[in-house]
């Protein structure tokens, strides 16, 4: 099947989105050029009716997001463009970043669960992560006494993940605990249930079109470390998963970018197996590239064959697309 919409896009208006040509007018026309019917917007926000926004979030707010709107051309050159937004789905306390009386302004909301790189927000660092992280507070506050306490989490803070895990996994302060797969593999189980079961997610479900952004996609790791955590998943988890978001009618994205192992067709690529358990649960999808870049925008054409070895056709497109 040739995808022709591209529902999850990220312009100017975000945060994350570094590309001065990511405009909403750029995309509209690019969409056009690639025979697209739909083109979504879908900019991260965040609810400033709901309290707990990350430092990064506080920026972005609703009516900031609603903006985007208002950058459409007159002429869209034939393409359908619906007002959609990604929010956040604070999994530490289960919140959600968005109310259902503020979905009703969007014609869709996307919903991720595994921004795993929004460590002690989305994901709690994991006792590894924790002990690195007080062993340099310890040195640090012993070598600069006169830092004060704020200067020097900030200084802690300045590692990179990626950095602290690789120490953690090469015990180069101590000998590691925390077997970071699994660790990671547990999680994105038990955020996308708790996200189901989230009260006002439920309630979103019911209002507007919902789809689950990116699901089972360990953001923030490299690419081989990626496909472990996701391999570490099991079928019938996935399965059971995806039961309950077909219960609430909740579609499953099938996020182009995040399909990392192209080659032979897509044999080593996890995600295959991921989006075949949700075909044969009966799931609905939507399809995205998650672009932050005018050029993201190419990452589409991958979903033809996707859909073609997932065995995905029209009737299997959430109703928003149809």
């Amino acid at each position: 099947m040739e995808i022709k919409h591209d529902i999850h896009t990220h312009t100017t208006l975000s945060r994350c989105c570094y590309d001065p040509r990511a405009t909403v007018g750029n995309y509209v026309r690019r969409a056009a050029e690639f025979g697209h019917k739909i083109l979504g917007l879908s900019n991260h926000l965040w609810d400033e009716k709901v309290p707990g926004a990350s430092g990064w979030y506080k920026n972005q707010m609703i009516s900031y997001g609603l903006q985007q709107m208002d950058c459409v051309p007159a002429d869209t050159c034939g393409v359908k463009v619906l007002c959609g937004t990604e929010t956040e789905y604070y999994a530490m306390r289960d919140t959600l970043g968005m109310l259902a009386e503020t979905a009703k302004q969007f014609d869709y909301v996307l919903v991720p669960h595994t921004h795993t790189h929004m460590r002690n927000f989305v994901m709690p660092d994991n006792d590894d992560t924790v002990a690195i992280k007080n062993i340099f507070t310890e040195r640090i506050s012993t070598a600069l006494p006169e830092l004060s306490a704020d200067q020097v989490k900030k200084m802690v803070n300045a590692l990179s993940y990626g950095e602290m895990d690789a120490m953690a996994a090469n015990g180069t302060f101590r000998a590691p605990t925390v077997d970071m797969v699994d660790y990671c593999a547990k999680f994105m189980v038990n955020s996308f249930n708790s996200l189901m079961a989230n009260s006002e997610f439920e309630k979103i479900a019911r209002t507007v079109q919902t789809s689950v952004a990116h699901p089972f996609h360990p953001c923030g790791f490299s690419r081989d470390m990626q496909k472990k955590i996701i391999d570490a998943v099991p079928d019938d988890e996935l399965r059971a998963c995806f039961e309950r978001a077909k219960a609430l009618n909740v579609a499953i994205e099938i996020n182009t970018g995040a399909f990392r192992f192209p080659e032979n067709d897509y044999a080593d690529e996890p995600f295959i197996r991921v989006m075949k358990i949700a075909k044969n649960v009966g799931c609905r999808f939507t399809f995205g590239t998650d672009t932050h870049s005018l050029a993201g925008m190419d990452n589409i054409r991958k979903g033809d064959d996707i859909s073609r070895i997932v065995c995905i056709t029209e009737s299997d497109l959430a109703d928003i697309l149809k």
